[in-house]
């Protein structure tokens, strides 16, 4: 949504929680999307009902950048049975709208291509079985070579219809830690281990909401409600991927610390996966923009090793990349979209244990670099 943050939907970072017998007019502004998204509410865990597609078609005089499906079929994954007729060619909208977990999709004795994710269609990659199975044959959880093969093999086109437009210097360089924690409880009372409270983290910081939206504090410049100082690095430097960590690494900081971010400027982000209590993966999302995936892998990021070997040429472009577990991601994209935009884990336990956070852009120089205004029905906090 360009320039228009305030109907981006999560709760106390655009807008305060829309009360019970209460509307708000969502106002959705699309900028290049094409294809398959979906939307879904963005408070507590309400989601897991409150959800559903939007299908972005080409425009008038354009096509898709691929040979025309005989049918296009959504599919909001949960449990289906589909009719089709052997020869023809089908495009699958596959949206996953689980609430904790990562899916695998396959179809037997079939290759499938990936030819958009997050309403972007510029993508080439394949998905083939090793061996052709009778049944459905999914990867088993700890299966690191199936989503080798997923993963390595998605490129954009990069072509003149669909340039790649990756920023090669990028003027400000980000790492962020991204982990699973526990606070002590009195007594040992809670439910994690040894009588914690799971939490969650980026860099070492549990986020906690404020009682009024960021985006509000910012545009009408209320103070109190944020600070402005999340770390650019981990503030604690170990072994991320290490079998055993001590026991005091597992306590975060509570924090509302946001990035601010120049208008225009270019961002590299480094999301590094740790060990801490328990690794796993994590869809990682940023809304207002999307960004290029330049390069990923197993164990703790090399910084002077792992950029040589980047995709710099035809990266895909995507708003939401899972960090593998124990591995590393990064992002790179250009900050030229003005507001304040939610970034955060779409695991939805990590996500209201404190894994996110939020960057605020600044306004460019000229009108059209600049937010534009707040709509009049704004939920009242």
């Amino acid at each position: 949504m360009p320039r228009y943050p305030w109907t981006d939907g999560p709760e106390y970072i655009t807008q305060c929680p829309i009360q019970p017998g209460s509307k708000f007019s969502q106002k959705i502004i699309l900028s290049s999307e094409e294809g398959t998204l979906w939307w879904h509410a963005h408070s507590d865990w309400t989601r897991a009902t409150v959800h559903g597609a939007i299908i972005v078609y080409p425009k008038n005089g354009t096509k898709y950048p691929f040979p025309k499906p005989n049918a296009e079929i959504p599919i909001i994954l949960g449990t289906f049975k589909l009719t089709v007729d052997h020869g023809k060619t089908y495009l699958l909208r596959i949206i996953n709208a689980a609430l904790h977990e990562a899916l695998f999709f396959s179809i037997a004795k079939h290759k499938m291509t990936v030819v958009g994710t997050d309403a972007i269609v510029q993508y080439r990659g394949y998905y083939t079985p090793s061996s052709p199975p009778s049944l459905p044959h999914f990867p088993t959880y700890n299966d690191t070579n199936a989503s080798v093969q997923v993963m390595a093999g998605l490129r954009s086109l990069a072509d003149a219809e669909h340039p790649s437009n990756v920023p090669l210097s990028p003027s400000t360089k980000l790492i962020y830690t991204v982990s699973v924690n526990s606070f002590l409880c009195p007594n040992n009372s809670c439910a994690g281990p040894n009588g914690t409270r799971f939490s969650a983290s980026i860099n070492n910081i549990s986020f906690q909401s404020p009682t009024i939206d960021i985006l509000q504090a910012y545009y009408y410049n209320i103070s109190g409600v944020y600070g402005d100082k999340f770390p650019s690095v981990p503030p604690l430097v170990f072994d991320f991927t290490a079998d055993y960590l001590p026991l005091e690494y597992q306590t975060p900081e509570n924090g509302t610390e946001v990035r601010v971010l120049e208008y225009n400027s270019t961002v590299e982000i480094v999301f590094q996966g740790t060990n801490l209590v328990a690794g796993t993966h994590h869809p990682m999302h940023l809304h207002g923009y999307s960004f290029y995936l330049v390069g990923w892998g197993f164990g703790n990021f090399d910084k002077n090793r792992d950029p040589l070997r980047y995709n710099l040429v035809d990266s895909p472009l995507q708003s939401t990349i899972s960090v593998p577990t124990n591995g590393w991601a990064a992002i790179r994209f250009e900050a030229s979209n003005p507001g304040v935009w939610f970034m955060h884990c779409h695991v939805e336990r990590h996500l209201t244990w404190g894994m996110e956070t939020a960057f605020i852009v600044k306004n460019g120089k000229h009108l059209e670099a600049q937010m534009l205004p707040p709509p009049s029905d704004m939920p009242p906090c």
